[in-house]
């Protein structure tokens, strides 16, 4: 996903960088919560308070789906603003990246 990311930055233009480096900065949140909640679990294991599976698996495969969302609509924005201009491009979101 890292990776995917920095594309995505390469590809937008100077004057909306600050798009991508809002979804980096989402990213790191979700990371610093990722580690929080592993540290968690794992005090909570130390201490006998068993941990529950599908739970974990629920919070980690959440986390991941959302940062895909995130980028897949980066990636959109993205490419409604590499054809700005372009008449005969359908735009992904109607309302415009303008604003």
């Amino acid at each position: 996903m890292e990776k995917r990311l920095a594309e995505i930055q390469k590809r937008v233009r100077k004057e909306h960088k600050d798009i991508a480096k809002y979804v980096q900065h989402v990213f790191n949140a979700l990371d610093l919560k990722v580690e929080s909640h592993r540290r968690l679990v794992a005090s909570n294991a130390l201490a006998g308070i068993k941990v529950k599976g599908d739970e974990e698996k629920a919070f980690y495969d959440s986390i991941t789906e959302f940062k895909k969302l995130l980028l897949d609509v980066l990636e959109q924005t993205t490419k409604d603003l590499e054809h700005q201009g372009d008449k005969n491009w359908d735009r992904i979101f109607k309302d415009g990246v303008n604003e």
